[in-house]
């Protein structure tokens, strides 16, 4: 393996460590964060969307990256009292701010099957 494959394989290994998740009712997948960290991601297919829950607090920012080689990822966030709004902070960033303590569902949505997003909770 050359450095860049090393340090690719690294980063996965690394992500797969951070995040502990499993599929729930209705095909989404509850993301954990490892205790610690604040920051997760997921690689993998994205074909028809892709659906994560994610328990966050009242008036926290959470922040959703494309990570990929893909093209913009589309995503929607809602929460415990309905859709919220992110500003976008760049071509590949998103930042939201909760409006109450609970569930949040994030619907990632991209025009390639294999792509990868990350997920940061402050």
């Amino acid at each position: 393996m050359n450095r860049k494959q090393l340090f690719l394989y690294g980063c996965f290994i690394f992500t797969a460590a951070i995040i502990s998740s499993t599929a729930i009712a209705g095909g989404a997948t509850r993301i954990q964060f490892a205790k610690g960290s604040y920051c997760g991601a997921y690689t993998g297919n994205f074909a028809g969307g892709k659906r994560f829950v994610l328990q966050l607090g009242r008036d926290q920012a959470f922040i959703s990256r494309n990570t990929g080689n893909s093209n913009q990822l589309d995503v929607y966030v809602t929460g415990p009292t309905g859709q919220i709004s992110g500003e976008k902070t760049g071509d590949n960033e998103i930042h939201y701010r909760t409006t109450a303590k609970g569930d949040y569902e994030i619907m990632v949505i991209s025009d390639s099957n294999f792509s990868s997003v990350e997920f940061c909770v402050y």
